[in-house]
């Protein structure tokens, strides 16, 4: 019975809310607001917004309505009319779930996923021995580091790869500068150790390693 009683005093709660509602859309606006927009959808009261399931709370709903029919049969005609208010907030209440709008159509649709990154591949070695071809076809230093600047444009490379490209060069600053030339697009700067076989001195081999230390 005190479960009942409890049930009755919160279904009572909410025509006053709905009055209060209904109350302050009558007073409109204030001076100099546009009146509000109304919706196909019930008023919704401000406050904390909770998810439940339609069919559990249809089947409470319904426990309810048999627990007050009960009730209602062992009352007599007075307490019947004063009761008659319970059974017409709680078809109220059914009548909102009812009409209550689907979560989808309600929350805006989720983000699309970010479209994935592009897989960075070093240059085949097919495309590799082309550009070398075209390469080892220079007669001068000049000319080959043209060839290099424009296929480094449109490749990666891999270290190993780049010590392909140093053996058309003769001399040390024409491989560091080809080796600074690469670096932006070396896949594998850890393996720039690989590298100091291409050079005799120790001068220049200090200048490779500050050319792979650049970020």
């Amino acid at each position: 019975m005190k479960a009942l009683i409890t049930s009755l005093a919160l279904l009572f709660a909410l025509p006053s809310l709905d009055a209060h509602a209904q109350a302050d859309m009558r007073r409109g606006p204030p001076p100099g607001q546009p009146m509000p927009q109304h919706h196909p959808f019930p008023p919704q009261h401000m406050g904390s917004k909770v998810v439940v399931d339609r069919d559990e709370l249809n089947e409470r709903l319904a426990r309810l309505e048999k627990q007050l029919q009960e009730a209602e049969e062992r009352m007599n005609r007075q307490e019947r009319n004063k009761f008659r208010k319970a059974r017409e907030t709680l078809n109220s209440v059914q009548g909102l779930v009812a009409q209550a709008p689907l979560l989808a159509t309600v929350l805006p649709p989720p983000a699309p996923p970010p479209p994935p990154r592009p897989m960075v591949r070093p240059i085949s070695e097919n495309e590799l021995r082309r550009i070398s071809d075209s390469i080892a076809r220079q007669s001068f230093a000049e000319d080959k580091m043209r060839v290099l600047v424009s296929a480094a444009q449109h490749h990666h490379f891999l270290v190993s790869q780049v010590g392909q490209l140093l053996t058309h060069f003769q001399f040390s600053q024409d491989k560091l500068t080809v080796v600074r030339t690469l670096k932006p697009y070396i896949l594998d700067p850890e393996n720039g150790h690989l590298l100091y076989s291409y050079f005799s001195f120790s001068s220049d081999k200090k200048q490779l390693d500050a050319i792979l230390a650049q970020r």
